[in-house]
């Protein structure tokens, strides 16, 4: 985790390439509620066709500080998600479940039980493309709702850290390391909880 964060770190600089993070935050005060709306739709468009969500919260920490950056960041990052899943679920549902119906039935199947600490499990792992998971997410028999929510609550840990990058603080900060800590075991333990429940039904 530590080295992936390191890795990840280079990605203040990008920000201050691509953007003006300090005349985004302006424009965004300037114009209050309906700036605010705009970062929120501007950076879920982004996060659905596939922007990193780790740049999305480097964004909203630099722009806009760590409390109201980690609200603005996981609500763009969450609807953003949202959105690759009602593609999926409208245009490559039908043709996934013609091409792959077995392959699709055994999933369901194995989503069916607990699904919201599937999810919750699959957004506190810190690899994995994210895409990827919306896309599978809207061809499978997953609830919108629970999707949506275990989303909203499983991004919050690394649009944290990445918030926190954007704001400046140290990355190096003992918070911060045992963020990454907490991270790593929440997903141990909610991994090991889903084995066990399904030691009697595995996917293969």
């Amino acid at each position: 985790m530590l080295f992936w964060v390191g890795y990840t770190y280079p990605l203040l600089p990008l920000v201050e390439s691509v953007v003006d993070a300090r005349v985004l935050g302006a424009w965004v005060d300037e114009r209050g509620l309906l700036g605010l709306l705009t970062f929120v739709a501007l950076g879920a468009l982004a996060a659905s066709v596939g922007l990193p969500r780790q740049l999305i919260a480097v964004i909203a920490g630099y722009s806009f500080g760590l409390l109201e950056g980690i609200l603005l960041a996981i609500t763009s990052i969450s609807l953003g998600a949202l959105l690759t899943f009602y593609f999926a679920r409208l245009f490559a549902r039908p043709w996934v479940q013609r091409r792959f119906p077995d392959a699709i039935a055994k999933i369901d199947a194995f989503v069916s039980e607990q699904p919201f600490l599937k999810v919750l499990t699959i957004r506190f792992l810190p690899v994995g493309t994210n895409m990827l998971t919306n896309l599978t997410a809207g061809t499978i028999k997953l609830s919108a709702p629970i999707f949506f929510s275990a989303s909203f609550l499983g991004f919050l840990p690394q649009s944290t850290l990445f918030v926190m990058i954007g704001n400046g603080l140290n990355i190096n900060s003992s918070s911060q390391i045992i963020l990454s800590v907490v991270l790593l075991l929440l997903s141990s333990v909610f991994a090991l909880l889903i084995y066990k429940n399904h030691q009697h039904h595995p996917l293969r």
